[in-house]
């Protein structure tokens, strides 16, 4: 018999930094939508900018960690939320990430217990589409690409999604984000998801958040230090990476 996952066995976990804003609108808006949702966030932002000095009555609904050095990276934000989680499952999600009716959250549990899943993603709005990362050039350049390994249903199995998915807390605590890199870590995690741990990948096409971005303060600089995409793909023997649009960049 399929084991039933509920939102209770569910812990939100949400990685922030200099965006109070965006993370105060997620958090409503999984309490809008979900009965008493189990959320952590970490932020490493500046104390000035932490979502809990900016919202404190919404930051009393979650558990909040705010950790002692600014810009630790997206690795050991997300690393320290998976830590900080007690249950079975854990939906990793950003911090400009709204989640309205189309979450679907009760489905994406039944597409992930009924298809035996590692990680299940929803949408982000127009993007978060099932994405294959293929080698290239005698295994020196990878290739993301649209695409997908087969479908079921409006299941589609891939190798890399949207940051917004459903697993395994321990899963993701044994496959953990590199915190060597401190962006640029979303290609390089799902490589060795699906490439080296063989994960079981798949997008529900048919559930999904809102993306509403927000550059926020210094937000851009932070994300933009393409050194970090340098470094994932030197650590995997790779001299270039090769982009949706056809745009590459070297190590």
């Amino acid at each position: 018999m399929t084991k039933q996952i509920s939102t209770a066995d569910i812990t939100f976990c949400i990685k922030t930094i200099h965006r109070p804003c965006s993370c105060h609108r997620l958090v409503e808006s999984l309490r809008e939508h979900i009965a008493n949702p189990t959320i952590v966030v970490v932020d490493d932002g500046r104390p000035e900018l932490r979502f809990s000095e900016k919202y404190p009555e919404t930051a009393k609904h979650c558990t909040i960690i705010n950790l002692d050095r600014h810009d630790v990276g997206v690795g050991v934000g997300r690393n320290a939320a998976i830590d900080a989680s007690h249950t079975e499952y854990i939906f990793l999600l950003d911090d400009d990430h709204v989640v309205t009716a189309d979450f679907h959250i009760d489905r994406v549990c039944e597409y992930f217990a009924t298809h035996e899943l590692d990680i299940l993603a929803v949408r982000q709005g127009g993007g978060g589409r099932p994405t294959m990362l293929s080698p290239l050039m005698n295994g020196k350049r990878i290739w993301m690409h649209r695409g997908e390994k087969k479908r079921i249903g409006t299941v589609a199995w891939c190798d890399m999604v949207s940051n917004a998915f459903l697993a395994r807390k321990e899963t993701i605590a044994t496959l953990r984000w590199d915190e060597a890199l401190k962006t640029y870590e979303h290609w390089e995690f799902f490589y060795r998801a699906s490439h080296l741990s063989k994960l079981q990948i798949a997008v529900a096409t048919d559930c999904s958040v809102v993306h509403a971005h927000v550059a926020g303060t210094g937000y851009r600089d932070l994300r933009g230090r393409s050194k970090f995409r340098a470094m994932g793909l030197r650590k995997h023997g790779f001299h270039s990476l090769r982009y949706p649009g056809g745009q590459i960049v070297r190590a």
